[in-house]
């Protein structure tokens, strides 16, 4: 698979094959992504891969904080809604394209059965959580980290897996630290569901769109 391949047809993959994904395969992944550049080399990330009993306690934790509602507590400030509108109706329209499609496909969409799934990490056999130290400024950490976990779910995606980027994963991390050796003294950033992709799931197949080049790019001569 070339780079063009991997970048265009990587996707959030939201339906998995309950088939376990090996260590070694993991380990694969993340020999390619630990290349990935970072602020004068300082490779400031962590990882966790978690499968097994573990990820098992950790998804009905995490469902049972999402259907009770509970306030998240994530060590990286998550996200608001003050960002531009363009940004804001790209967002919409996804989530009106991700709904129909589940609609469509006779998926119940109601607020529980989607936490459930969410808690559930879509049916992933694993799950990578991402890390920083907490004794470090966290933006160029998290921008270094992202660019690593871009380089996992391309490198994932080449060898047939799939993934999903998951801020939900970390807006517990209580459970998290409980849960993973070694993490008291961490942030954590992201978690990103992997596995086999379920080839007849409709959510892992409607259209995406991006904004075309005009949109945010400006040359200057």
């Amino acid at each position: 698979m070339d780079v063009e391949e991997a970048i265009r047809g990587r996707r959030s993959i939201r339906r998995y094959r309950p088939d376990p994904v090996s260590e070694e395969l993991i380990r694969e992944v993340l020999d390619q992504a630990r290349w990935s550049p970072s602020w004068r080399n300082t490779q400031v990330w962590h990882v966790w891969a978690l499968t097994g009993a573990p990820l098992e306690r950790f998804k009905q934790q995490l469902t049972a904080r999402l259907l009770d509602g509970s306030p998240g507590n994530p060590d990286i400030e998550s996200p608001g809604r003050d960002f531009p509108q363009a940004c804001l109706t790209r967002t919409q329209r996804l989530m009106d394209e991700r709904t129909a499609c589940e609609l469509a496909a006779g998926v119940d969409c109601s607020p529980e059965a989607t936490s459930r799934r969410m808690g559930a990490l879509f049916g992933a056999p694993c799950l990578l959580a991402f890390g920083i130290d907490d004794c470090i400024p966290e933006a160029y950490a998290c921008f270094d980290t992202g660019a690593f976990v871009q380089s996992v779910c391309l490198a994932a995606h080449a060898r047939g897996l799939g993934t999903c980027i998951m801020a939900t994963s970390v807006r517990f991390p209580e459970i998290l630290h409980e849960l993973l050796p070694d993490a008291a003294d961490k942030h954590l950033v992201v978690g990103v569901a992997i596995g086999y992709p379920d080839a007849d799931a409709a959510i892992n197949t409607f259209v995406r769109e991006r904004a075309e080049l005009e949109e945010f790019v400006r040359f200057v001569e």
